[in-house]
């Protein structure tokens, strides 16, 4: 679509939406054209964004303890604070998505365009979460967790190409990863449902705030 939709889709100035694609929240297709799926996206995180984040550390704590895990990095008062936090959550029927937003720190959400022999070889560098407990097939693409200054290595080694439509998505954080793979190899899929109850498929968002919900009761 023309920068000057994207504008009024977005209610901001076409000098805000040439910023956005700057920071890569939005991508530019051509000359004044900007992709309309990347629009619809950054629409959706907006609604999510309305809630004030929590640190990556904090978001980190808040999967840990809805999949049942020792919170050490943080300190007692602020695991307490923050399973009190959970609890109202539970108590507000809008929990599971402001959920969703607080936790937005715990990665960044990256995907790529993908090319036959890469998607193997990116497997290896990723912490996977499965998604069978939600009813939904894990895919034979590439989605996981993975260091920040690794996946810039890899961007720079294999020449990664960013896509809103890419069917490769990286999870990059820099937070401990042999946590991330503790809280993703639990089995009670607290993590996935959180990914999926991000998702731009209304099957996987629907799938994961439900489940999410649940996590938030118990």
């Amino acid at each position: 679509m023309a920068v000057e939709e994207a504008a009024r889709l977005l209610h901001v100035t076409k000098r805000h939406v040439a910023r956005l694609g700057d920071l890569g929240q939005i991508r530019y297709v051509g000359r004044g054209l900007v992709d309309r799926d990347s629009i619809a996206e950054y629409l959706q995180e907006r609604d999510f964004y309305r809630s004030r984040a929590w640190s990556e550390e904090t978001a980190w704590g808040a999967v840990a303890l809805l999949t049942g895990l020792h919170v050490d990095w943080l300190g007692q008062v602020q695991t307490s604070r923050l399973r009190g936090r959970l609890r109202e959550l539970a108590e507000d029927e809008r929990g599971a998505h402001e959920l969703v937003g607080r936790t937005r720190n715990r990665a960044r959400v990256m995907r790529y365009e993908s090319y036959g022999f890469l998607a193997a070889r990116l497997r290896k560098e990723i912490v996977p979460v499965s998604r069978r407990r939600l009813g939904l097939a894990d895919t034979k693409q590439v989605d996981g967790y993975i260091d920040t200054e690794r996946l810039a290595a890899l961007e720079g080694k294999y020449g990664l190409r960013r896509s809103s439509r890419g069917d490769m998505t990286m999870r990059s954080t820099s937070f401990d990863l042999s946590v991330v793979k503790a809280i993703a190899s639990r089995g009670n899929g607290a993590l996935a449902a959180l990914d999926a109850a991000g998702s731009m498929d209304a099957r996987e968002h629907g799938a994961g705030s439900r489940a999410l919900a649940t996590h938030l009761e118990r």
